[in-house]
């Protein structure tokens, strides 16, 4: 038996209990656009499950001088030196005192970057009809939707998060 296995380079694979919330439903929507949610202070944000790669409890980070605000540091993943982003200011909102922090990791490899998110991401499944023309944003946000989604009362997200962070270190 000729069977060839990839080999995995970079960032361990998620761990069972992420990738089960990528893995399709019984009984799904082929159409439904299903995001990993997760929000900073007020801010609802999406991210396709290939994007992020990781979600670790906060680590130790160790800041860098005259760096952006935004720019928290460096941290440790694994053996791996990885930024360390705080959108919240970019944002225009706050973390929630209440909500653990956690380290979401967009990208893979030598192109992964960390955000601080406040509590745990979540499945979330929109229809395509459920896209709307995103509110006011930011100037540098606004630049890098790639779509909002309406659920209820609530609009929800998506960026190019390798141009959002991008522009936080230019």
């Amino acid at each position: 038996m000729n069977a060839t296995f990839p080999l995995s380079y970079g960032l361990p694979p998620l761990p069972a209990e992420l990738a089960a919330l990528a893995a399709p439903a019984a009984g799904e929507n082929p159409d439904e656009i299903v995001r990993q949610a997760f929000r900073i202070g007020h801010m609802r944000l999406l991210a396709p499950f290939a994007t992020a790669s990781e979600l670790v409890e906060m680590p130790n980070v160790y800041p860098l001088p005259r760096m952006p605000e935004n720019l928290l540091g460096l941290v440790n993943l694994h053996g791996r030196i990885v930024p360390l982003f705080d959108l919240a200011a970019l944002f225009e909102t706050e973390h929630q005192a209440r909500e653990k922090r956690m380290v979401l990791v967009i990208g893979h490899g030598n192109d992964a970057a960390g955000i601080v998110i406040d509590g745990l991401p979540r499945r979330m499944a929109f229809l395509p009809e459920s896209q709307i023309v995103p509110p006011a944003l930011s100037a540098a946000a606004a630049t890098a939707v790639i779509a909002t989604y309406a659920q209820g009362p609530d609009a929800w997200f998506e960026f190019d998060y390798a141009q959002l962070l991008e522009q936080l270190v230019s």
